[in-house]
C-alpha cells in the first residue's frame, strides 16, 4: 500500500477517516486533554489532599498524538468531581480539617497550535495551553467549627511551550513528549477549605503513546507524567511529586461511535514536607489512587464540513490512600479551525 493509500484509509478509535488532516482533527481529543491537568484542584495526598491530576483525566483515544497537520486545534473539557476524605487533612500552617467533603466543577478551554514546519523523521512541534474556570464547594470540621465554603473563578492556567510528536510512516503508531507548566493564577486564600487554585507552580514532563489497529478497529493509548511542585509560599507546605499513568482501549462500533474502558493510576513518589508539622508526623503523607471506568466517543460532522469529537468518561476510584475518594465525570468537545 502506498503512503497516499495509507493516509486515505485511516482509523481512529475504530473509525475510518479520509485524510491525514481529518485524522489529526479527530485525534485532537487526546492532545487537548493532555493540557487539562489544570481542570480541577483535586486529588492526591499533598496539602489539603489537593493536586492537579485526577485519575483518568488523560485517558482516551489519541492520548499519545500530536496532530501532524498544521493548524489550530481546540478543546472544551467539562469535569465534575465529588470526593470525601474521612481522615484528618492538612491545610498548612498547622491547620487540620476533619471529614472533608467537596464538589468541584471546571470548564477548561484548551488549544493546540501546530505551525507550518518541515521537521525530519516524521516529527511535529506544537504549543499547547489550557484556561480553566471552575467552582468548588467544600464542608469540613476545621478545629471546633463546622465550615462550609464555596468559590468560583479562574483556575490555574497551564501551558506547554514544547510538545513534540512522532508517527511512523504507516500512521498507526504515535509518540508524544511534552513539558507542561501550571501557574498559580487561580483563587486561593490561606485558611480556606474551598479554592480554585493551588498557590504553587507545577512542572509536568509527560510522554504518551497511541497504537492503532485498523483491522480490529482498536485504539490503544497510554499517557505517563510526573507533577513536580514548588513550595506554597504562604503556608510553607511542600507537596511531594506525583507520578500518574492513564490507559485506555477503544473499539469502533461504526463510523461515528466508539466505546471502551479506562484506568488511571496515581502514586506519590516524594514525601510532603511542612517543617515538622502534619506531613512530617505522618510519614510524609504520601498518597495513591486507582480509578477505572467506561468511555464513549462520538464523531459529528457540521454543515460546513468540519468535524467535532465528543468524549464522555467516568472514572470511579476503587483504591485510595491519603487523599479524597470519589468519582469524576468528563465531557470533552474537540475540533479544528
Amino acid at each position: 500500500m502506498s503512503m497516499h493509500d495509507t493516509l486515505e484509509n485511516l482509523s481512529i478509535g475504530g473509525r475510518t477517516v479520509r485524510s491525514a488532516e481529518a485524522r489529526s482533527s479527530l485525534l485532537s481529543i487526546g492532545v487537548t486533554a493532555a493540557l487539562l491537568t489544570s481542570a480541577a484542584p483535586q486529588a492526591q495526598a499533598t496539602e489539603a489532599v489537593a493536586g492537579r491530576y485526577i485519575p483518568g483525566i488523560f485517558a482516551g483515544p489519541g492520548a499519545g498524538v500530536v496532530p501532524p497537520a498544521p493548524g489550530f486545534y481546540w478543546g472544551i473539557q467539562n469535569a465534575y468531581y465529588h470526593g470525601e476524605a474521612g481522615d484528618t487533612v492538612p491545610f498548612g500552617e498547622g491547620r487540620i480539617a476533619i471529614g472533608l467533603e467537596a464538589d468541584m466543577w471546571v470548564t477548561a478551554l484548551a488549544g493546540v497550535y501546530v505551525p507550518e514546519q518541515n521537521l525530519p523523521g516524521n516529527w511535529t512541534y506544537s504549543f499547547q495551553f489550557a484556561l480553566p474556570f471552575g467552582w468548588t464547594g467544600a464542608t469540613a470540621e476545621l478545629g471546633p467549627i463546622d465550615t462550609d465554603q464555596d468559590v468560583a473563578g479562574l483556575g490555574d492556567i497551564a501551558f506547554a511551550p514544547v510538545a513534540l510528536g512522532w508517527h511512523n510512516d504507516a500512521m498507526n503508531m504515535f509518540f508524544s513528549s511534552s513539558l507542561t507548566v501550571t501557574a498559580p493564577t487561580g483563587e486561593w486564600e490561606s485558611g480556606d477549605i474551598a479554592f480554585i487554585g493551588l498557590n504553587y507552580w507545577t512542572f509536568t514532563p509527560a510522554i504518551g503513546v497511541t497504537r492503532l489497529i485498523p483491522e480490529q478497529g482498536l485504539d490503544l493509548s497510554a499517557k505517563f507524567g510526573v507533577d513536580i511542585n514548588t513550595r506554597n509560599p504562604d503556608t510553607d507546605y511542600y507537596s511531594g511529586a506525583v507520578a500518574h499513568l492513564d490507559l485506555s482501549m477503544t473499539k469502533g462500533v461504526n463510523e461515528q461511535l466508539a466505546v471502551g474502558g479506562l484506568a488511571g493510576f496515581l502514586y506519590q513518589i516524594e514525601d510532603d514536607d511542612d517543617d515538622g508539622g502534619f506531613a512530617d508526623n505522618h510519614d510524609g503523607f504520601r498518597g495513591s489512587s486507582i480509578a477505572i471506568g467506561p468511555l464513549l466517543t462520538y464523531k459529528s460532522k457540521l454543515a460546513n464540513g468540519n468535524e467535532i469529537d465528543l468524549t464522555f468518561k467516568w472514572a470511579h476510584e476503587i483504591d485510595v490512600d491519603n487523599r479524597m475518594k470519589g468519582d469524576a465525570v468528563f465531557l470533552t468537545i474537540a475540533g479544528k479551525f
